[in-house]
């Protein structure tokens, strides 16, 4: 009976850090490299709309997902960097070809998302409930265009860079930090982007207003 609810416990556990991303550990990689000191914020930070275009995601030997979606997580993330970077001060997910104009900007996000993997290793990773460890080595590679409303002008700005993720049960113990390693790679990639978009004249502060005539 002991044996049992240990056995139990064990596949709860599994399929708890299986649903939840608990027994992953990510490693950033050396591409993009850091920059050597950020962009200043514009002031103020504007509002941004974003939407994903032409994206496609590849994972060998795993589960597929939509290409939209990787490609709707993958923006989140990285404008979620820029709200806590002072960039922007919130982005609103359209749908392709729906921006409003409401917002002083449009982000477009493209490229695509590659993830190398075993299947044999997933496989017997499985079969041991995650006792074994097997990897996923992803490929970045994004686009962005960004459109400033008032102007009608469009910057571009691209990138590239990896993370590696290794999947196995017991790190489940590394959980409070087993995201640091993607979101060191998400920050990298944000910042080279608008780093991009900056040198090129996007987010400029507005011209400050003529002064008023004097009256003749």
């Amino acid at each position: 009976m002991r044996h049992g609810r240990r056995g139990a416990a064990l596949v709860l556990l599994t399929l708890a850090c299986a649903a939840t991303s608990g027994c992953v550990y990510t490693i950033a990689g050396a591409n993009p490299p850091p920059l050597a000191a950020a962009a200043p914020p514009p002031p103020p930070p504007p509002r941004v709309e974003q939407t994903v275009g032409d994206f496609a995601f590849t994972l060998e030997g795993g589960k597929m997902i939509t290409s939209n979606y990787a490609g709707r997580l993958l923006n989140d993330a990285i404008l979620k960097h820029w709200k806590a970077r002072g960039y922007i001060s919130e982005a609103t997910y359209v749908e392709a070809g729906r921006f409003s104009g409401s917002a002083p900007y449009q982000i477009t996000l493209s490229g695509s998302q590659y993830g190398d993997s075993s299947l044999l290793a997933q496989v017997l990773s499985g079969l041991t409930l995650f006792l074994l460890p097997y990897s996923v080595e992803q490929q970045y590679d994004v686009q962005y265009a960004l459109t400033d409303v008032a102007s009608g002008q469009t910057y571009h700005a691209s990138i590239a860079g990896s993370d590696e993720a290794w999947v196995e049960l017991f790190l489940v113990f590394a959980l409070p930090v087993g995201q640091r390693g993607h979101e060191e790679t998400i920050a990298r990639l944000g910042d080279h982007l608008y780093a991009q978009l900056r040198a090129q004249g996007a987010f400029a502060p507005p011209p400050p207003a003529a002064p008023p005539s004097a009256a003749p």
